[in-house]
This record gives structure tokens, C-alpha cells and sequence, in this order.
């Protein structure tokens, strides 16, 4: 049987394209792998979770917000996010004075669930944390901002010197980010759809 060199791309093509599809199968098993849509609540399986307390009272304020001095506005480049890919926050001051506030790490990360807005993260060793404060400011035309990857590992890390989990896993549902470190102003926050 004779075998030209068309016969001989045309398989080439043929093995790289199985093989492509092969890696495609693969990767989407990387997805979100917790509870999708709106759960009851978040339950972890591992006895020495403690999850994040939520550090505020009351209701979360809609974007922007004001205080006596100045205006602030949290805002985000999308409202439907993939997981794996990165979640770009700014905190910005556009008013006419410096904002107090208590540090670039005092925001929370929240899922929905039926009875409440639950953080996503935790310890693992059994005991409460408290996430990192410092006396802060965000000056006039300046800004605060956030690059935070959507996976488990990443939201975990984003907290320098805090050993932090995420469990259950992110699920595809309705997310929210606050940043509740405002010192005259209510928490301020943007809701979000994480999709696989």
C-alpha cells in the first residue's frame, strides 16, 4: 500500500488532535470541585478548621461609599468570574481627604448560603485567627487593590504571615469580597459569580 505525504500530515494532524482533546479532559477536572448553587451552609470535613469570624456588624454597603470627609469606591473589572483565573479589586479614594483605615488585609471573602454570608477561609490547627490590622491610610487619588486567584490555594495565600485554608472548596455559586477595614464608614462590598 502505497503512503503519500498528505496521508502522512493528515494523520499527524489526526494523533495531535486526540491528543489535545485528551489534555482539554484532563484540565476541565480542575474546576471547582465544592457545592454548587447556594448550599445550606459550608461544612468542612477536617475536625481542626476554624473558620474566619466575620469581623463586622450590620449591613455591607453598595458601592460607593461616603464618610464624613471623603468618598471611597470598590470596584471590580467583571461580576462573572472563572475559577483558576485572578480577581482584580480596587479600593479607590476620590474624595478630598485621606481615609483611615486598618490595612490592605482586613477584607473578608464570603459564599452565600441560605441562612447567611459565611467566609470562606479558616485555620486548620484547631484554634480561631485573626486577620493582620495595621493603622492605615488611603491617601487622596490613591488606591487599595487586590489580585486574588480564584482557586483554594490562592485565596489562602493571599494573606501574608496568616496560614489559612479555604473548605469546603470553591463551588460554583455567588461570592461576595468586603473590604471592612473603612474607619468611618461601613464594610463596602461587590458580589460575584464564580463559574467552573
Amino acid at each position: 500500500m502505497d503512503h503519500t505525504r498528505r496521508d502522512a500530515l493528515a494523520g499527524g494532524a489526526l494523533a495531535l488532535s486526540v491528543a489535545a482533546a485528551g489534555c482539554l479532559d484532563f484540565a476541565a477536572g480542575d474546576g471547582p470541585q465544592g457545592p454548587e448553587g447556594t448550599p445550606a451552609t459550608l461544612t468542612c470535613e477536617d475536625d481542626g478548621f476554624v473558620r474566619l469570624d466575620r469581623p463586622f456588624e450590620g449591613p455591607v454597603a453598595g458601592t460607593p461609599v461616603e464618610t464624613d470627609d471623603t468618598t471611597l469606591e470598590l470596584s471590580t473589572e467583571g461580576t462573572t468570574e472563572t475559577y483558576g483565573q485572578s480577581l482584580r479589586l480596587v479600593l479607590r479614594n476620590g474624595g478630598d481627604a485621606p481615609a483611615p483605615t486598618l490595612g490592605v488585609f482586613a477584607y473578608s471573602i464570603q459564599r452565600e448560603t441560605r441562612g447567611e454570608w459565611l467566609d470562606v477561609r479558616g485555620a486548620t490547627t484547631g484554634e480561631a485567627v485573626e486577620l493582620p490590622r495595621s493603622d492605615d491610610r488611603i491617601e487622596v487619588s490613591s488606591a487599595y487593590s487586590w489580585d486574588l486567584t480564584l482557586t483554594e490555594t490562592g485565596i489562602a495565600d493571599a494573606v501574608d504571615g496568616v496560614d489559612l485554608a479555604v473548605c469546603p472548596p470553591l463551588g460554583p455559586g455567588t461570592y461576595r469580597f468586603i473590604y471592612w477595614g473603612l474607619a468611618d464608614a461601613p464594610p463596602i462590598g461587590v458580589e460575584f459569580e464564580l463559574v467552573g
